[in-house]
């Protein structure tokens, strides 16, 4: 169990590939100022981030994936 924990502190594990650059490069480009973070809502939680979704789509787009 410690070994595996030790493998996922190891963030250049998942970091170092060409595709992981690709994408930071991407997202470094894209400015998300305009576009909101959050919904704004007066009454539940806030929900997931807006930022993080739309790089998702982007991501899921990219690799041709349905789901």
């Amino acid at each position: 169990m410690f070994e595996r924990q030790l493998i996922f502190n190891n963030i250049d594990l998942f970091t170092s590939n060409s595709k992981t650059k690709f994408y930071e490069k991407i997202f470094d480009i894209i400015d998300l100022s305009s576009f909101p973070k959050y919904h704004s809502s007066k009454v539940g939680p806030t929900g997931y981030c807006l930022h993080a979704l739309l790089r998702s789509f982007i991501v899921m787009k990219t690799e041709k994936l349905a789901k």
